[in-house]
């Protein structure tokens, strides 16, 4: 009996170093952080093409859906930028949402109206967290003023999340943490564990209260989780840089009062760079 103890004894202490082991492999296997960035880097173009490309514009088609209300409509849309300024304009075929505009100009956060004196969901997620607009994550890759890429943004810490599968697809996840935000938003992104592409960001924040009034009755959300997520997708070469050609941003409000959901999508058909833009070009007094 004692020798049949002994032998199980043996036999889970040898699975538990193996599962040990693995895990040690696993973790050697992941890149630091400081690799994942530079490889991410080196998957949208070389560091001289890189630095030829001093603005560049991305145009094509828009969608916007929600599903309370059900509601659906599409239009055009151009995201234009440089190291300093990005302009994004959705036009919309809607007489109640008729266009998102977000803008980034000279250190100046731009988020006009859709209609009187509201903002659409995601113009006012962007308004509440400006900082994503200011460090250049917002639109990733398809920005020039995209935070990993631009030297000159004042940027917030980076530390590794792990992997995570997508769709099927492994991941490496880094936690990115706004300058002086708090613990209750949190920013996380994902690169492709083989192209070390950007593939998506996922800001969550959890709150008290809110009052959401697009879409709504103007109800105040108690206790609601409103996450966005940004996804990037069909990397083509365009003049040298490999960039994204689907871009869809997802929001959704969570709470006891029930789950909202808003979709937008951009589908890019054309890479502009090193475009003679006017010198008032960034501003939407006249777009």
């Amino acid at each position: 009996m004692q020798k049949s103890f002994s032998k199980k004894l043996n036999g889970l202490l040898a699975v538990v170093l193996l599962f040990g082991a693995s895990v040690v492999a696993v973790k050697a296997q992941e890149p630091k952080v400081e690799d994942i960035l530079s490889k991410h880097l080196d998957s949208i173009g070389t560091k001289e093409k890189r630095a030829e490309i001093k603005n560049r514009m991305a145009i094509g088609t828009s969608t916007f859906e929600s599903k309370l209300p059900t509601r659906k409509t599409a239009g055009k849309a151009a995201i234009v930028s440089d190291a300093d300024n990005l302009l994004m304009i959705v036009s919309l075929a809607s007489k109640e949402y008729p266009f998102e505009k977000i803008g980034f100009f000279a250190d100046k956060i731009s988020l006009p109206f859709v209609s009187a004196g509201f903002r659409s969901p995601l113009g006012a997620y962007v308004s509440d967290h400006s900082k994503i607009l200011s460090e250049g994550l917002f639109a990733g890759s398809i920005s020039s003023r995209w935070s990993l890429s631009n030297s000159q943004l004042k940027k917030g810490k980076i530390s590794s999340a792990g992997m995570k599968k997508i769709d099927g697809r492994k991941t490496y996840v880094l936690n990115y943490y706004l300058n002086g935000d708090s613990n209750e938003f949190t920013t996380k992104l994902f690169f492709d564990a083989q192209t070390f592409q950007h593939v998506r960001t996922e800001y969550r924040h959890v709150i008290s209260g809110k009052t959401i009034t697009f879409g709504q009755s103007g109800e105040n959300l108690t206790g609601t989780e409103i996450a966005m997520t940004e996804e990037f997708g069909d990397f083509k070469n365009e003049n040298g840089l490999t960039l994204p050609h689907l871009y869809k941003i997802k929001y959704l409000t969570s709470s006891n009062k029930g789950t909202y959901e808003f979709n937008w999508g951009a589908t890019i058909s054309q890479y502009l760079f090193n475009q003679k833009l006017a010198p008032n070009f960034f501003n939407f007094d006249e777009k």
